[in-house]
């Protein structure tokens, strides 16, 4: 073998072991890593759902004991980097969408921040309704925009950041049987 030959040679198997040892790109961390609320994506985020196609579960729960109407909404972190703790806040919008009426702040609560703990993607929170206020509110549809805001870490998708809720009182007390 003459000289040049072996010298590439042994460059070129130089090369293959030099490439072989990177990581493949799918287990490369790549990208950005943006918080943002999945429920953003239904806009209007009509409660109840009824189970839609789009929305596979009832999107509230009912707690009898304490006459709270429960409304999930989330937070959701996409991307490949490693899952640490990261905090928003929350707020609210006061601007009714049409055909309804704004929920009053004296019959709801919602927490001020929310915190993902280290090692998950996604946290679940709540905005609480009062169930008798609502009961005797019922012939209304009520409406409130809930936006997250100022992440702790990681960015944040001004896309779908704010989720619109509207609450079909009506249609959901005949539901439930109250």
């Amino acid at each position: 073998m003459n000289k040049s030959l072996k010298y590439f040679t042994i460059a070129a198997l130089l090369a293959c072991l030099m490439v072989s040892c990177e990581k493949p790109d799918m287990d490369k961390v790549w990208g950005n890593s943006l918080i943002y609320m999945p429920q953003a994506m239904y806009n209007p985020y009509v409660v109840p759902n009824n189970g839609t196609h789009q929305q596979n579960n009832l999107n509230y729960s009912i707690d009898e004991q304490n006459d709270v109407l429960n409304i999930f909404l989330g937070v959701y972190r996409s991307g490949l980097q490693d899952l640490e703790e990261y905090t928003v806040d929350v707020t609210v919008d006061n601007v009714a969408i049409k055909g309804t009426t704004l929920l009053p702040p004296a019959y709801y609560d919602i927490p001020m921040q929310v915190t993902c703990p280290a090692g998950k993607r996604d946290v679940t929170f709540y905005v609480s309704v009062d169930l008798n206020w609502l009961k005797a509110n019922r012939s209304k549809d009520y409406s409130l925009d809930v936006i997250i805001s100022n992440p702790t870490k990681y960015e944040l998708n001004e896309s779908i950041s704010r989720t619109t809720l509207r609450l079909n009182s009506s249609e959901l007390l005949t539901k439930e049987g109250l």
